[in-house]
């Protein structure tokens, strides 16, 4: 696993134990902005009820419910609250379940990312990315963003999704125990009573699975590839990228500090809100100036995400005839 414990002298003890410390008004108020947000876009592009209104609106959510996964990232790893159950609970009921995914599942998924972190253990290991040309990287976007790369968008998530148990699927449903089973088929029956007896399904499917299946899978896609694509394949320092984006590429593409995601790898157990602070202390270190992947933007210029990756390409181009 990529960890401190490859980099003993980043943190001494009484700096990680502060930095993990949980605080649940901070884990709370985060979960309750991101609903907020969008249930003021809802509410605003209903109010307006001109069709680009809607489609603000569809990108907005979107944004916000990326921010949900992240944070439903953070209950994977038990840092919203100390206690265990109140952390599950509130993540499944609050974040994951309404994006039809399940914490434990993606806990069980996520931490064989960490320990086999770039190797071809790692579920998230993608070896086509580093051959994208930016001519791919429009396709794939558009792609996503249109709906044609739905299915495989499906097939990517299907080992946490909770999809399959709509399907009828028992080693799912047995993988995440009968308890949470009941307690995601309770939540369905709840939202559907409600979407009834509210007249909300068009609005529900408009607002809320269109810019799941659109705009959340093109986020998604570029997140994933910022945060390892042509990075190191030995899983310490030098595997994992952290994006010092603008604040309007963090507000679309990387809520809740994930683009700190080298922090994040090397000291997990440390909560959304101190990871700024934790890059801040890791970047003392010689070695992690050295070997870190750092970029400046997640779209745009020489320092940018994109722009690393194809310079990543290049190298490993040179390497192989070179071989």
């Amino acid at each position: 696993m990529a960890s401190a414990a490859r980099s003993p002298r980043l943190l001494d003890k009484d700096e990680l134990r502060a930095l993990s410390r949980r605080r649940p008004l901070r884990a709370a108020l985060a979960v309750a902005r991101q609903w907020a947000v969008m249930a003021a876009a809802a509410a605003g592009a209903v109010a307006w009820g001109h069709w680009y209104g809607y489609v603000l609106a569809i990108v907005v959510i979107a944004t916000r419910q990326h921010a949900l996964a992240v944070l439903m990232h953070d209950g994977a790893h038990r840092s919203l609250f100390a206690r265990r159950a109140l952390n599950d609970l509130v993540s499944d009921l609050l974040l994951a379940f309404p994006l039809f995914i399940s914490t434990s599942l993606y806990r069980r998924h996520h931490l064989d990312h960490h320990r086999y972190l770039n190797t071809e253990r790692d579920p998230d290991l993608d070896t086509e990315a580093l051959a994208h040309t930016s001519r791919d990287w429009v396709r794939l976007f558009a792609g996503d963003v249109s709906g044609v790369n739905l299915l495989k968008t499906v097939d990517t998530l299907d080992q946490f999704s909770l999809l399959p148990v709509l399907r009828g699927d028992r080693t799912v449903a047995r993988a995440m125990g009968r308890g949470r089973r009941n307690l995601f088929l309770a939540y369905l029956a709840a939202l559907a009573v409600v979407l009834t007896l509210t007249g909300g399904w068009l609005l529900y499917l408009l607002l809320w699975i269109l810019p799941s299946l659109t705009a959340l899978s093109m986020i998604l896609r570029l997140r994933a590839a910022a945060e390892h694509v042509g990075c190191d394949p030995d899983g310490g320092i030098g595997g994992t990228r952290t994006v010092l984006a603008h604040p309007l590429e963090r507000l679309l593409f990387s809520p809740c500090a994930i683009n700190y995601h080298l922090a994040h790898h090397l000291y997990p157990t440390v909560p959304f809100y101190n990871l700024g602070l934790l890059h801040r202390k890791i970047m003392r270190s010689q070695e992690v100036r050295d070997r870190a992947h750092i970029s400046r933007s997640y779209l745009f210029g020489r320092a940018g995400v994109l722009s690393h990756i194809a310079q990543a390409r290049t190298a490993q181009a040179r390497q192989d005839r070179a071989a």
